[in-house]
């Protein structure tokens, strides 16, 4: 078994060439559920949502994210009401958050529920939630108000992502509820059994933070990195992130925004470390971190750029 921590839309590339790449191996994905939230009475769960579309062949290939070939009437009558959809529910994404809300209140799990939803999709992976508690993450950011005084608010991390549109300074990441929280048995089962152990190139603070948080787990990938078994690709390219606000919240956050930065965040739970061929100039400097480091083209334009990169990984774990 491979098992991979994910989030986001690097992830979703990465696991749909890691399922495309032919290999005798079960795949099991520990998603992030930091970014979950209630919205208009609905459990919305954007991380495992945009993995599970692309796995099955429905994303929008245009964001990454949502569904191809979407209708938005229920947006447009939200609208027509007068209320402010900020952020966008297709149609038929409006379906899937139904059926997992009405399992909630039912009683399922969460992750009784995503099960349900990849056997029915018929996904080529099993995908875990890192939870079946609740935990937000809560930006701590600085807005330029109109007036010339700046705010510092703290924000759901959507109306920080989607409504305004990552572009305050952040201040602070906070996994509100972690401390309550624990991983699933599953969670840790698939930690304890998978023969490699990859961490996605997902944002680090915001999509692989909330699980490595979580209760043990940490202690859990720092057992295995000791016996060479985890193996983290850097989601940053010549200092720039491929996708989101990663490099400006660590610019934000720290002195620098380079595959240095990530793998210094990743220093205690990882024996490998992946970075482009852009970045090889950094190899001595990440592995006097105690890294063995590999070098190869990590930027996933298509699904034959993401199989070679997954083929990669697996083989130089």
């Amino acid at each position: 078994m491979i098992a991979v921590l994910a989030g986001g839309i690097g992830a979703a590339k990465f696991l749909r060439g890691l399922t495309n790449a032919e290999l005798d191996e079960e795949i099991v994905v520990v998603v992030n559920t930091g970014d979950d939230w209630w919205h208009y009475g609905l459990r919305i769960c954007p991380d495992l949502d945009t993995v599970t579309y692309t796995l099955a062949d429905m994303v929008n290939p245009a964001t990454g994210w949502g569904v191809r070939d979407e209708s938005f009437m229920a947006r447009a009558t939200l609208e027509l009401l007068g209320d402010d959809p900020w952020f966008t529910l297709g149609d038929r994404d409006l379906g899937l958050h139904m059926y997992r809300t009405q399992q909630l209140y039912s009683g399922e799990s969460l992750t009784a529920i995503t099960s349900q939803i990849a056997r029915r999709l018929n996904l080529p992976a099993s995908l875990l939630p890192m939870t079946d508690d609740e935990v937000a993450t809560k930006v701590l950011v600085q807005i330029n108000a109109e007036d010339g005084g700046d705010q510092i608010i703290e924000l759901d991390f959507q109306e920080y992502f989607v409504r305004y549109h990552h572009q305050p300074r952040v201040l602070r990441v906070r996994y509100d509820g972690i401390e309550a929280a624990r991983p699933t048995n599953a969670v840790r089962e698939a930690l304890s059994n998978a023969r490699r152990i990859i961490i996605a190139p997902s944002n680090p603070i915001l999509s692989i933070g909330p699980i490595i948080a979580l209760s043990g787990i940490r202690e859990q990938l720092a057992e295995r990195a000791i016996n060479g078994d985890v193996v983290a690709i850097s989601p940053i390219i010549g200092g720039e992130a491929v996708k989101g606000p990663l490099a400006a919240m660590l610019d934000s956050l720290m002195t620098q925004h380079d595959a240095r930065t990530v793998a210094g965040l990743y220093s205690d739970v990882a024996s490998e470390f992946v970075i482009d061929t852009v970045d090889e100039i950094l190899t001595d400097s990440i592995e006097s971190m105690g890294f063995g480091v590999r070098v190869t083209q990590t930027l996933m334009q298509d699904l034959a750029s993401a199989t070679d990169l997954a083929r990669f990984v697996v083989a130089n774990a």
